[in-house]
């Protein structure tokens, strides 16, 4: 499988250099050819090749496979150069980060595919351009571990990010976690659906919501290292 992961991590460096030529061809090209189709497909492209990069990496992963203490925040900022690129420039990305570190376990190269994943969703919202938050924050829920167990506080990492687009309707937030189903002509792939399936592995759950007056958020809450208290 080691070839698997190679081919995988050069796959995805590849994917940056190609969102990085496509953006800046896009900035400088005349404004009534941005809107060219050619381009919405080459967006459909690149948002599926990341699909299948996750799915190269999610073979290669053993089943039982001890996953690596992270910084979320530290992954974030050094996920930002790749995220921009993703954006593109019409986009300004915003980040809030808690001051105390956010651990949790996991896979870094899994926690920076959702974040792209997010990111994109973000992006074909707002196709005017706007800006994507990215925070992140902690918080404290009362689980029971068990039907004979009382409650006890569980500490979450809360990963939102937020886009300034003029948001979802009800009709399509009802059928955003359905496989396939997407806004975005020419796009394929699980969307939503793979970042769920992809939390949830990480024992962890996601929410969508209307970003008032205007936006959508997504909330990712991973539980943080040591985030069961007695």
């Amino acid at each position: 499988m080691l070839i698997v992961s190679k081919l995988a991590n050069d796959l995805r460096i590849l994917l940056g250099v190609i969102v990085n030529c496509v953006e800046s061809i896009r900035a400088r090209v005349p404004e009534d050819l941005k809107t060219d189709p050619a381009f919405d497909d080459l967006d459909g492209a690149i948002d599926s090749v990341f699909y299948i990069n996750r799915e190269l990496l999610a073979l290669n992963e053993p089943k039982g496979t001890e996953r690596g203490v992270i910084d979320v925040n530290e992954l974030v900022t050094q996920a930002r150069g790749v995220l921009e690129r993703v954006l593109g420039q019409e986009i300004r990305l915003s980040l809030g980060l808690v001051n105390s570190p956010p651990i949790v376990q996991a896979d870094p190269v899994e926690l920076e595919w959702l974040l792209l994943n997010l990111a994109a969703n973000g992006r074909d919202a707002m196709p005017d351009g706007g800006v994507l938050t990215i925070e992140t924050s902690m918080i404290e829920a009362w689980l029971q571990d068990s039907p004979t167990s009382l409650p006890r506080p569980h500490r979450y990492l809360r990963l939102t990010v937020s886009d300034s687009g003029p948001g979802m309707s009800s009709e399509v937030r009802s059928r955003a976690f359905e496989p396939h189903f997407t806004t975005t002509e020419g796009a394929i792939g699980l969307g939503l659906t793979s970042v769920a399936i992809t939390v949830r592995s990480l024992r962890g759950w996601l929410h969508l919501q209307p970003n008032q007056p205007y936006g959508t958020q997504v909330h990712v809450y991973l539980p943080m290292l040591g985030a069961s208290r007695r």
